[in-house]
């Protein structure tokens, strides 16, 4: 699934980017009948201006993605727990999948490197799970908490209890709080895969 995804993107560059190199024309060989392929070569392009211009559009994409995430870490009131929610172009996924307490780093989680997940989406309610650092759910909460605050920070902060070391977790339907690196697999009730890493 990943390499179709990958041979469309690389299509979609070649279309928009590079001129067409070759085309292909019908003529007659001198030996009467059958039509012979020829190959006419356009003007090379240069290889350079197109990475440059490729290397140019994605670091203004990331300047954009890093100003406002700063901005947001600004505005937020101090008191107010960091949110970590993803709605980036991404092209890797963990495997397996961890989740873990504030003290192992987000990344993408392999058997060799084992880091928690920071693009987890549910596949049941199809939200981006939700990630608060040093802090656990309350033992009150339930489906239709979620169900009715969801995305809602306002609404969830209540149920948000501050412990230490701890990440609290969401999605519209299934929560969890964690302390240890943990193999998503071994919480069979929740639905939650990597929605892929942009590095």
């Amino acid at each position: 699934m990943a390499e179709d995804d990958l041979d469309r993107l690389l299509d979609e560059v070649e279309r928009k980017y590079c001129a067409p190199r070759m085309h292909s024309a019908s003529g007659r060989g001198k030996g009467g009948g059958g039509g012979e392929r020829k190959r006419i070569e356009d003007a090379p392009v240069k290889a350079s201006t197109i990475g440059d211009s490729v290397d140019d559009l994605i670091e203004d994409i990331l300047k954009i993605s890093c100003h406002d995430e700063t901005k947001a870490q600004k505005s937020r009131p101090r008191n107010q727990p960091a949110c970590r929610s993803s709605y980036q172009i991404h092209s890797k996924k963990c495997g397996p999948v961890y989740v873990a307490g504030s003290s192992i780093p987000f990344g993408i989680g392999t058997s060799i490197s084992e880091r928690a997940c920071d693009q987890l989406r549910c596949t049941a309610c199809d939200f981006t799970v939700m990630i608060f650092d040093d802090r656990q759910w309350d033992e009150s909460c339930d489906y239709l908490f979620f169900r009715n605050s969801m995305p809602d920070l306002s609404k969830l902060q209540p149920k948000l209890k501050r412990k230490k070391g701890a990440r609290a977790y969401a999605c519209q339907c299934s929560w969890k709080s964690v302390q240890e690196l943990t193999n998503i697999t071994t919480y069979s009730q929740l639905r939650w895969v990597c929605g892929k890493h942009s590095k």
